[in-house]
């Protein structure tokens, strides 16, 4: 019989504080929350690196053909992902994954430095990236722990997210006026290059009765494709897949919006002072908004949302973001202003990177190993996107056929954000009934 001793560590007292710990997960955790750290730290660097490489040559509208651009990619990246799942351990998947994305980055930072013009094809890197790296980092958490562990512990593992994400963006800020692209993307490269040793002390250190062990209630497919066949063959799959496109429609065309004010508020700056340079005052204004953001998410993270999740749990939890937002777009409806809109939109991306973001991913906890990676990539990656790919067809859409305002577009979001809202209801009943089949794992002892 398996037994476990009573004694926790230091660590693991302290953070009672947050969640109660099983003795030898808090190493685990703490190897899990730097892993995340250096995954977040590694995409808001190159996050706010790409901001001014593209908008200092290019439109708002720009942006959101950007984004679209990304989803095609990324419908061939998919499988080329499935590809490899099917033919590597998944303990070297991680690796692989960080190994491909550190051999672009350093491709982009040569080409940087021969005087290419990359802003149009790093900013379509950039979403890749960061698709890739948080999708294969939340599967191989998911793929970790049990269902009881994981949902105690993934509000931990998203502090050293969130801590990544509040540094990594301030540090870029001031990196970025005083050494310029190459000390940013050296640094970022070193960030990457991190990434797989921590994953292999992470994976070991979870104890035991903490690790996964529910197997798979759907089989893996022998296709690359697989991971789009799964979603398509499970209803619970397919309806995450649609909520995260509605999630990021509504987001991308939130981001579209702020962006478009952003560029008019640093044309009224140097049309009253010629001196000033356009990329630094974007630079310096995305700087500041990602740094209050991810503040904001990481006081969430510590004192909201793990107590959130046990009083509503996962089910209650996803509702939560599509009511923020129907309420944010509702009264940037009625007040179209620069200051309501980076309110409410640092009040949705808060929320979206702190609870949304561990809600969703506890959503794949009790699933098997092949929804977790190959459905779970599919998902982050391509169906994530295509909701950029829906944005920027409504931009276009919506500017060259029916001259919209910021109104128009505040009102689309409410309505979209009205069939999020009623989609995660019925999300959440699902979960309910995955979560009562799966293995129950046991609770920490007193």
């Amino acid at each position: 019989m398996t037994t476990e001793t009573p004694v926790h560590s230091r660590w693991e007292r302290a953070l009672d504080v947050f969640v109660r710990l099983r003795p030898g997960e808090g190493l685990a955790v703490l190897y899990f929350m730097a892993y995340g750290f250096l995954v977040m730290f590694s995409y808001y660097m190159l996050k706010t690196l790409r901001e001014p490489l593209l908008l200092s040559k290019a439109s708002a509208e720009t942006k959101s053909y950007a984004y679209a651009v990304i989803a095609l990619v990324l419908l061939f990246v998919v499988p080329v992902y499935g590809a490899l799942y099917q033919r590597l351990p998944k303990r070297q998947l991680s690796n692989w994954v960080s190994g491909i994305l550190l051999a672009v980055q350093a491709g982009f930072f040569l080409l940087s430095q021969t005087g290419v013009k990359i802003g149009f094809a790093y900013y379509v890197w950039v979403g890749i990236f960061g698709v890739l790296i948080t999708a294969q980092f939340w599967a191989f958490a998911a793929d970790s722990f049990n269902v009881k562990a994981g949902k105690r512990i993934f509000p931990l593992i998203m502090i050293g997210v969130s801590l990544g994400g509040l540094v990594g963006p301030a540090a870029a800020g001031q990196l970025f006026q005083m050494q310029g692209t190459r000390g940013l993307m050296l640094i970022i490269l070193v960030a990457i290059a991190l990434t797989p040793p921590l994953a292999v002390l992470a994976r070991t250190a979870v104890p035991v009765l903490s690790r996964s062990f529910v197997s798979a209630p759907g089989v893996g497919s022998n296709s690359v494709f697989g991971g789009f066949a799964l979603v398509m063959r499970s209803r619970y799959l397919l309806f995450i897949a649609v909520m995260i496109v509605l999630l990021n429609w509504v987001n991308t065309t939130g981001e579209y919006l702020l962006a478009q004010m952003v560029i008019d508020h640093a044309d009224s700056l140097i049309a009253t002072n010629a001196t000033l340079v356009k990329g630094n005052l974007i630079a310096a204004f995305y700087g500041n908004f990602f740094s209050a953001v991810n503040a904001i998410s990481l006081i969430l993270q510590l004192f909201v949302v793990s107590r959130l999740i046990q009083w509503i749990g996962v089910r209650g939890a996803i509702l939560i973001l599509p009511i923020i937002a129907l309420m944010g777009y509702g009264m940037m409806a009625f007040i179209p202003i620069f200051s309501m809109i980076r309110v409410v939109k640092m009040i949705e991306n808060s929320t979206d990177y702190s609870l949304m973001n561990t809600a969703r991913h506890a959503l794949f906890l009790p699933l098997g190993a092949a929804e977790k990676y190959q459905a779970k990539i599919a998902i982050d990656a391509f169906f994530w996107r295509f909701g950029d790919l829906i944005q920027a067809a409504a931009v276009y859409v919506g500017l060259n056929f029916f001259a919209f305002g910021t109104k128009q577009f505040a009102v689309l979001n409410m309505v979209l954000a009205l069939v999020w809202l009623l989609l995660a209801i019925q999300i959440g009943k699902r979960y309910a009934h995955l979560e009562r089949r799966a293995s129950p794992g046991e609770p920490p002892r007193l």
